[in-house]
């Protein structure tokens, strides 16, 4: 989820979504280091597996949210652009000029990052929960781009643009929580994890 809070941290605080991107992952690749120390060897073992289902899950459910966006958009002739983000993204992240194709090519790769990494964070902790599970998920997700993206893009038809976006986060939620519950319950590596037990002194 680093990618994610860099983006936060450019709304709240104006930090370059680049350098923000390279401080959140830099902290959490050092927390998961300092965290894995911890793991006996059969939950580093589950963990491995958890990240694999939710990398799985999380490319269908994305694929499935930008889908259900771009079928709602057109459709319904809203005049919502859903993938509007994407050039802006990669503007933001150094790429050129938000109207060049590196702009693009590099935006879209950082949502799919995003998808990849909230999928996986979700199955890690609650990949077992279910469909349910993975709708809330994704509504505090549509929460936080509500908060944010209608000013950010300017948006004008405000209610287009959420009706939009919730359609779209609860088909991944939808997706999410289907296949990594079904995922994780078939695979018995991918059960429960411990911490290692701290020595009494």
């Amino acid at each position: 989820m680093a990618t994610g809070a860099a983006l936060l941290g450019y709304f709240l605080t104006g930090v370059p979504l680049w350098a923000g991107v390279g401080g959140t992952v830099g902290f959490a690749v050092g927390a998961w280091a300092v965290l894995y120390q911890y793991l006996t060897s059969e939950s580093r073992v589950v963990l491995a597996h958890r990240v694999r289902i939710g990398l799985l899950a999380g490319a269908a459910a994305t694929a499935a949210y930008d889908l259900s966006r771009y079928m709602l958009v057109a459709v319904s002739g809203s005049n919502v652009r859903p993938f509007a983000a994407w050039p802006l993204f990669g503007e933001l992240l150094g790429a050129g000029p938000r109207t060049q194709s590196a702009a693009l090519v590099v935006g879209f790769s950082y949502h799919l990052v995003n998808g990849l990494g909230f999928a996986v964070a979700f199955t890690v902790v609650l990949g077992d929960r279910g469909v349910l599970a993975g709708v809330a998920w994704a509504l505090i997700l549509e929460a936080l781009m509500v908060s944010f993206y209608p000013g950010w893009l300017g948006m004008k038809a405000l209610a287009e643009f959420v009706s939009v976006t919730i359609v779209g986060h609860v088909v991944y939620g939808i997706v999410l929580g289907f296949l990594s519950r079904r995922l994780v319950r078939r695979d018995p590596r991918a059960g429960p994890m411990a911490a290692r037990p701290t020595s009494q002194t």
